[in-house]
């Protein structure tokens, strides 16, 4: 196996602060490089075990995809459930995509609520 020392970092996630703060790590004659958060797949990783910055994320690419489509959400055109089917279909995976690996808190809870 061969490390690209150019594209590999680590992370150290803890929720005590002198275990986080590791230095870079050397195998062998490479060295990784440790970062305090990255992003994959779309979902912002934070070494703090905290989804505030991922779901802050989420949501302003949720309203930026409303917004993109606001001419069609506000056509008087289309029905009223033609219009909540393009926000399902449209908005609500953009905001929940990863969701499933989120630990809320009730502040994160309630700003998922508003939007």
């Amino acid at each position: 196996m061969e490390i690209n020392e150019n594209k590999t970092k680590y992370m150290v996630t803890s929720t005590y602060e002198h275990r986080r703060n590791a230095g870079d790590l050397q195998i062998g004659n490479k060295t990784c490089e440790a970062v305090q958060s990255f992003q994959h797949l779309g979902n912002i990783t934070v070494n703090t075990n905290n989804n505030n910055k991922c779901i802050k994320e989420r949501i302003r690419m949720g309203n930026k995809v409303y917004y993109a489509n606001r001419q069609l959400v506000n056509s008087s055109l289309i029905s009223r459930n033609n219009k909540l089917q393009i926000y399902c279909t449209l908005v609500c995976p953009v905001v929940t995509y990863g969701s499933e690996s989120w630990t809320l808190t009730m502040e994160e809870e309630r700003a998922l609520a508003v939007f």
